[in-house]
């Protein structure tokens, strides 16, 4: 199985603050028979003043460009990306979807076991 798990939320600028943390992202298992682009999500809440909207940027602890999950004992690498998306709320509580995506050429080839990546998530302003 392949997990994706969210750091302490940092950076955030008086104009936009996290309300909650998000949850961490768990993959389910991915077959490379098949070898299809999977998703997976997680919600956050961020207050931001009126006129406000958060800018999003994220950073893996196994490199962001691009960002990669880790073999849990080899030194071996599953690229992915993310995605913020607004789903509704008034600006003092608005409701964000965090979306990892990993896409099937990714990890055809990839040795099996699990991996992950500890991604901090900033928002400006």
């Amino acid at each position: 199985m392949l997990g994706l798990v969210f750091g302490t939320a940092s950076g955030a600028h008086a104009a936009c603050t996290f309300r909650n943390l998000p949850g961490g992202i768990a993959f389910t298992a991915f077959d490379p028979s098949v070898a299809s682009t999977q998703t997976a999500s997680t919600t956050v809440r961020v207050n931001c003043t009126a006129g406000a909207s958060p800018t999003w940027s994220f950073t893996g602890l196994n490199g962001s460009a691009p960002l990669q999950m880790k073999h849990a004992s080899l030194s071996v690498y599953i690229p992915y990306s993310v995605s913020a998306g607004y789903v509704s709320g008034p600006p003092t509580n608005q409701l964000f979807n965090i979306t990892a995506t990993v896409l099937g050429t990714d990890y055809q080839n990839a040795n099996v076991g699990s991996y992950s990546d500890l991604l901090t998530l900033t928002i400006t302003p």
